[in-house]
């Protein structure tokens, strides 16, 4: 998974993320100290989520999950 962030008056930047870690104890960890055990409600999904993920992307190749421009001309976008 990539994250694209490019914007108007600062630096551009991609963050290469791997799909395989989104599910990961670490990774959920990490969110509940960050934002709350309210952040972890899909815990007990997120295995099957990436694995959904994975298959979907080798059986039909990358696709945008997310993509953002704002009214400043910021623009955001996250492939899988």
């Amino acid at each position: 998974m990539w994250i694209k962030v490019n914007t108007q008056d600062g630096p551009n930047f991609t963050i290469p993320v791997p799909l395989f870690l989104a599910g990961t104890r670490p990774v959920i960890n990490m969110l509940t100290r960050i934002n709350g055990p309210e952040a972890t409600w899909y815990a007990p999904m997120a295995g099957d989520i990436v694995h959904e993920l994975r298959r979907y992307v080798s059986k039909h190749g990358h696709f945008t999950l997310v993509e953002v421009i704002s009214s400043e001309g910021d623009h955001i976008k996250i492939t899988v």
